[in-house]
């Protein structure tokens, strides 16, 4: 199901081009059910990171870095591993997140560990974020100048309240 709606959103999500650091936020109805489908996408040549949402799952933000390399499996199923997803922000301590390889080449976050990382990277400068490939980490950084505006946004728009609480406690 969480492959499905990461595909939805990345290839249905066209309008309303707002640019921040790496990231740029997209937001569209979907023309087959009108579900509303928002979030920032940045895109690197390892991995694209998206922070998004759409109505047809919850009213919560979700987190899928999408990797052009093989994630390392814990066994020999490759579906709904919990497996470590780390971010160092700006030149600050190391996050360890438990994320769901959802594919071969994909991590999920969402909940609160994914509240968690959109808040850390609102008022960022930069993040740098390790998964296990099968070949060995992968690496990947981004720019996240600038990106609270575009994160709000999207809390707003898929009405996330306990990320919009989590953003304007810390303002």
């Amino acid at each position: 199901m969480n492959i499905a709606i990461y595909a939805v959103v990345l290839t249905a999500l066209q309008t309303a081009t707002i640019s921040a650091g790496d990231f740029t936020y997209h937001e569209r109805l979907d023309p087959i059910d009108d579900t509303l489908l928002v979030g920032v996408v940045a895109d690197q040549p390892d991995a694209k990171l998206s922070i998004a949402c759409d109505h047809s799952r919850s009213r919560t933000i979700y987190v899928t870095l999408d990797t052009r390399g093989v994630l390392a499996p814990l066994s020999s199923s490759l579906l709904r591993e919990l497996r470590t997803f780390q971010y160092r922000v700006d030149r600050g301590s190391v996050h360890r997140a438990s994320a769901e390889y959802t594919h071969i080449d994909r991590a999920f976050l969402d909940g609160a560990e994914g509240r968690a990382f959109a808040q850390r990277l609102a008022d960022s400068e930069r993040v740098v974020i390790r998964v296990d490939g099968t070949r060995g980490p992968i690496d990947v950084t981004y720019d996240t100048t600038e990106l609270r505006p575009l994160i709000e946004r999207v809390a707003e728009r898929c009405g996330d309240r306990r990320l919009i609480n989590r953003l304007e406690d810390e303002a």
